[in-house]
């Protein structure tokens, strides 16, 4: 898996991030459940980038 791809993943994932940022600053959240919801889903993407710059990292280091 190349940086390039790794970087591209990565800027998508925060990218979505910040429409959940931007959702739930506005209050767009129906309810309760909802916010949940949308707080579960931006857990999982902030995990899935830490793993992608984590593998960037090794990546790199192994070049070395």
């Amino acid at each position: 898996m190349s940086n390039d791809l790794l970087k591209y993943l990565s800027d998508k994932i925060r990218e979505e991030m910040k429409v959940i940022e931007q959702d739930a600053v506005l209050g767009k959240a129906k309810d309760f459940g909802a916010y949940q919801y949308a707080c579960g889903i931006y857990r999982g993407l902030l995990i899935a980038n830490n793993i992608l710059i984590e593998t960037k990292e090794r990546m790199e280091g192994s070049d070395e």
